[in-house]
């Protein structure tokens, strides 16, 4: 396994392509998932693509784009449309050597708040997905979709499962599972088979008054259990590479709404109270001085902080990985 960044772990710093690579070959990383290029033929076209993967194999770093969104509802364009930017973005990379590309299905809003119901966007990214699904194959490439607050785990399997494992994958991000109140060992249990892109992410979780808060922390200071979760990803992905997604701001898993656990069919009692373990557990280190409190912790700007928990979680990453085996 590798440790690098998510692009957006950076976004302080505001800097392009060829910045992120320079700065990760700089702090000693090992590569980039490019952050926020959603349209290949637009901006990376303008930046010159074919240079930007010439210039992360000379720096020796892993490298990846995302790609626009299979989510034609939330896009608001007609299906056809959206499948066929899909395919010229697919074939763009791949003319690069990206295969393992990057997506997402939305953001929170579009499940939660949209006029049109979250099935029926899920069902019309399915349809996209499997449009373009030929081209894929054709190119030996695979789109991964995030859980980006918008998607559960349970969803995203059973995408992967409906498409093909093949032409569709998951980006784990996995500390965005707490959004949906999944624990973080289940929910890597579940989706590790699909695996081939990640946003290496910690947080904490802790009670609120609708029901649970997440708050991003350092790799290695929050609640994950990485050392049941780097196993479980190495055993189906040898070679995944950890790209560490950092910031802060606070999300929630609202469990105390009906309307909000309504939309959580697939979540398992047994599962919600791992997890709210898990905040329990948080809670007695708030009580006990052990964790700084988060609402204090949350005011320091994450960019005074942004290098140091940055490279804290590189080494977190990298002496835990030589550990378990797993380098």
């Amino acid at each position: 396994m590798k440790v690098g960044l998510d692009g957006f772990a950076l976004h302080p710093l505001k800097l392009d392509a060829f910045g992120l690579f320079e700065y990760c070959h700089r702090h000693g990383f090992d590569g980039v998932l490019l952050p926020g290029i959603r349209s290949l033929s637009a901006e990376l076209e303008t930046m010159h693509l074919a240079e930007i993967r010439a210039r992360a194999d000379e720096l020796a770093l892993y490298s990846n784009v995302s790609v626009a969104s299979p989510n034609a509802v939330a896009a608001g364009r007609p299906e056809a449309e959206v499948a066929t930017e899909l395919s010229a973005q697919i074939q763009a990379a791949a003319h690069c050597g990206w295969h393992e590309l990057h997506a997402s299905l939305g953001a929170e809003r579009d499940r939660y708040e949209a006029p049109v119901p979250w099935t029926e966007q899920m069902a019309a990214s399915r349809r996209v997905l499997q449009t373009v699904a030929p081209v894929l194959r054709d190119h030996g490439s695979r789109i991964n979709l995030e859980n980006h607050g918008d998607t559960t785990t349970f969803e995203l399997v059973r995408l992967a499962q409906e498409v093909g494992p093949q032409v569709v994958g998951i980006c784990l991000d996995t500390a965005n599972v707490l959004v949906f109140a999944e624990n973080p060992v289940d929910a890597v249990r579940r989706a590790a088979p699909y695996v081939h892109m990640t946003h290496a992410k910690d947080a904490i979780v802790f009670f609120c008054d609708t029901g649970l808060q997440r708050q991003g922390r350092a790799v290695g200071q929050g609640c994950l259990d990485w050392e049941s979760i780097l196993p479980i990803l190495g055993e189906h992905e040898p070679g995944l590479e950890l790209s560490i997604e950092d910031h802060k701001w606070f999300f929630f898993a609202h469990i105390f709404r009906d309307d909000w656990m309504a939309q959580q069919q697939d979540l398992t009692r047994d599962e919600l109270a791992r997890t709210l373990r898990l905040a329990w557990q948080v809670e007695r280190c708030r009580r006990d001085g052990s964790l700084p409190d988060p609402l204090e912790y949350e005011k320091t700007d994450y960019a005074e902080q942004m290098q140091e928990r940055l490279l804290s979680g590189r080494e977190y990453l990298r002496n835990l990985l030589q550990r378990l085996r797993l380098a």
